[in-house]
């Protein structure tokens, strides 16, 4: 039971509007129900706390499952709901318990990554998140954060400095017949990872700088003209 998430957001929506600045835009865009895979790219241990009260609607985290072998760490994940992911073993376990979630409407959040970025920039996919798009035809939102590496997970509290969260428009693969293959895993892999690219500054696009569509960053530039403003927590 997620008994600890709600409290979660609604402490750093009050310390940060004290103690630092998290500007969220497009929080509009996140459908307030049915099933939802939330894509974002991973900067420091600051991330999920920080989508916890960026995103409007709770969701469910897929975290590493090295976050439970320290007794803190165990602690939060269970309060908060997460679900432990061995990415050793492919993850198996925790994208079995993803289909079940999405089958119940839920938000699923995943860094398709595998991982923090220990240069802030965007580094080259995992699939899985391809994978539970294909099969469950959920949904993604991509999210993309900015400047949650500056500070250290210990001074989140008391970030004392300004970090951003853009979310993007919600889409869906294609459809397609017949089985699921890894060029087709790869292909909806770096159409998710164009579309969090173009929300982050062009320093941290990384791997994806290159091949990032005029068109992707035309679509996301439009929507956020469109948004009605931007807000901090």
């Amino acid at each position: 039971m997620a008994w600890l998430y709600q409290p979660s957001r609604r402490f750093g929506q009050v310390i940060w509007s004290l103690t630092g600045r998290l500007t969220i835009t497009g929080q509009e865009a996140m459908p307030p129900f049915g099933p939802l895979l939330v894509a974002s790219n991973h900067l420091s241990m600051n991330d999920a706390g920080t989508l916890v009260v960026a995103l409007p609607r709770p969701i469910v985290f897929l975290a590493k499952k090295e976050l439970w072998n320290k007794p803190i760490g165990r602690f939060y994940c269970n309060a908060v709901g997460a679900v432990p992911l061995d990415r050793e073993r492919g993850g198996g376990e925790a994208l079995r318990y993803a289909l079940d979630a999405l089958q119940q409407d839920r938000a699923i959040l995943m860094f398709p990554e595998g991982g923090i970025s220990r240069t802030g920039q965007l580094r080259q996919a995992r699939t899985g998140l391809a994978w539970l798009a294909l099969k469950t035809q959920a949904p993604i939102l991509p999210v993309g954060i900015s400047g949650s590496e500056k500070f250290p997970a210990w001074r989140m509290p008391v970030p004392l400095t300004s970090w951003q969260v853009n979310i993007g428009t919600p889409f869906t693969p294609p459809q397609v017949e017949g089985p699921i293959t890894k060029p087709l895993l790869n292909s909806v892999t770096d159409m998710v990872m164009e579309r969090i690219a173009a929300l982050v500054p062009e320093s941290y696009r990384g791997v994806y700088a290159d091949a990032l569509r005029p068109r992707v960053l035309d679509e996301e530039r439009r929507d956020r003209e469109k948004a009605p403003g931007q807000r901090s927590a």
